[in-house]
């Protein structure tokens, strides 16, 4: 017969190991839910002690930015500094809107103040001055700051959101912009609407030179601002888009739907850069940037659902449908790994060779006054402080980028492309095998290299 004072030590094992299941369950729960591979998974409590981090991954203490830093920034009227951000732009805008509201540049140190702007050419126009000393845009707007000889360092990219070519639902037309040659559906030239300057009119001057489309003949290019281009105007058979209004179109207004695919000739990528002085200056600024632009994405991951309600509250959204906010932040920034915004200079042509086709399209249509050169974009891109961030956290640097499948069997600059990118990769695991090069904890939990 068992001892009955070890009744109640055996109750109490039986307690401490049912509350400590739930616990693992509980984070099990939450790493599906980022996306995060069990078998990656092992419980290290002891680990989580001895490498400090926050509950969504970022290991502490933050490290801030040395007084000298700041002295320098105080010097040049860039304190606190300014950061232009688009609350509308796919991606930077959660990225950017969880950098403000969780504070994660005074985190490391540094007073800072986002002001919204909803397009590249604005941003710009504050940016080239020193007004505001961080900002985001496509890969033309960055050709711009090239071209104003603006000491630039990129530092984080937006990769491969999708845009679309769309034309009203109950067109004749049916999946590709080849079927604009000789007006064979038409009857005659088909009206296209586009942004002019804008990657959208990148995409169709590919698709022209790929079909063999004539102006005049085939079609008629019309300039077309982003907010008429949503309403699907009269008179117009096909407009080409960006994200999120792609899916607003298609799926929320239903006022249009996808007609041919812009990733199919153009692979669209943004970028966040910063006034050049800052890295020769204040080069830890760079790196917090980096830092906080990362942890900002973990955060998310941590809390999905939180993040989502806080974002569509913010004023900045006002007038948006909260579904389609979620929709968004869902295949952007919850899908995707998290290390796709990873700088490559080339990599299977990503993505200056990629860049350096792209802008020779638009300089034999007039639309930029010269080629570029792979110095001009060696000039502004630097990937060592998203490699340093990702070193922080015991991240591998990506050998090849996330969102390209495996095996895909594309050449840059000779599109028609295969499908490709964040929205055709769907819920990535992270971390999967070859992600990590040191143990990394998320939610309570350690994840090993493999």
């Amino acid at each position: 017969m068992s001892d009955p004072k070890n009744w109640k030590i055996d109750s109490e094992k039986k307690d401490q190991l049912n509350s400590r299941r739930k616990f693992l369950e509980h984070g099990l729960s939450i790493t599906a839910a980022a996306g995060i591979s069990p078998s990656l998974l092992i419980s290290t409590d002891i680990n989580a002690q001895t490498n400090p981090s926050t509950p969504w991954g970022w290991p502490t203490p933050y490290q801030k930015i040395s007084e000298k830093s700041v002295a320098w920034l105080k010097s040049k009227g860039w304190w606190p500094l300014q950061i232009a951000w688009n609350p509308l732009w796919s991606e930077g805008n959660i990225i950017l809107f969880l950098m403000r509201q969780q504070k994660l540049m005074e985190k490391r140190g540094i007073d800072v103040e986002y002001t919204p702007f909803l397009a590249a050419s604005l941003m710009n126009e504050v940016y080239m001055p020193g007004r505001v000393q961080i900002a985001q845009a496509g890969s033309l707007g960055l050709l711009q700051v090239i071209d104003r000889k603006i000491p630039t360092a990129a530092v984080a990219c937006y990769p491969t959101q999708r845009q679309a070519f769309l034309c009203p639902k109950d067109s004749p037309l049916k999946n590709s912009l080849s079927e604009l040659k000789g007006a064979k559906v038409l009857g005659r030239p088909a009206v296209v609407g586009v942004t002019i300057g804008s990657t959208t009119h990148l995409a169709f001057l590919i698709a022209v030179k790929v079909y063999g489309l004539e102006e005049g003949k085939d079609y008629i290019l019309k300039n077309t601002p982003p907010a008429d281009i949503i309403t699907m105007p009269k008179g117009i058979d096909v407009v080409g888009i960006w994200e999120p209004n792609v899916i607003l179109m298609d799926e929320f207004l239903k006022n249009a739907r996808i007609f041919d695919l812009i990733n199919n000739y153009q692979i669209f990528n943004g970028y966040s850069y910063m006034r050049g002085e800052i890295e020769e200056n204040a080069p830890d600024v760079v790196q917090a940037y980096a830092d906080s632009f990362m942890e900002a994405q973990l955060y998310a991951r941590y809390k999905p659902q939180e993040v989502i309600a806080d974002f569509a509250s913010d004023t900045s959204q006002r007038g948006r449908d909260p579904k389609l906010i979620e929709r968004d932040v869902q295949i952007h920034v919850l899908n995707p790994k998290p290390t796709r915004n990873y700088v490559f200079e080339d990599v299977g042509g990503l993505w200056i060779p990629l860049e350096l086709y792209q802008a020779g399209i638009m300089t034999e249509a007039g639309v930029l006054k010269r080629r570029y050169t792979e110095a001009d974009f060696k000039s502004v891109l630097r990937p060592k402080y998203l490699a340093e961030t990702f070193n922080r956290l015991g991240w591998a640097i990506p050998k090849r980028p996330s969102f390209m499948p495996v095996n895909w069997s594309g050449k840059i600059g000779q599109p028609p492309y295969p499908p490709y990118g964040v929205m055709e990769m769907g819920k990535q695991n992270f971390p999967s095998p070859g992600d990590l090069i040191r143990p990394w904890t998320f939610a309570g939990k350690t994840y090993t290299p493999n």
